[in-house]
């Protein structure tokens, strides 16, 4: 179970990103 951490912060990390992304547009 050590590798779905570092899994979850990409994606909320990515997450974040596109919601910066969408409120930029």
């Amino acid at each position: 179970m050590e590798w779905t951490k570092p899994v979850i912060k990409e994606i909320s990390v990515g997450l974040e990103i596109n919601s910066y992304a969408c409120a930029e547009i």
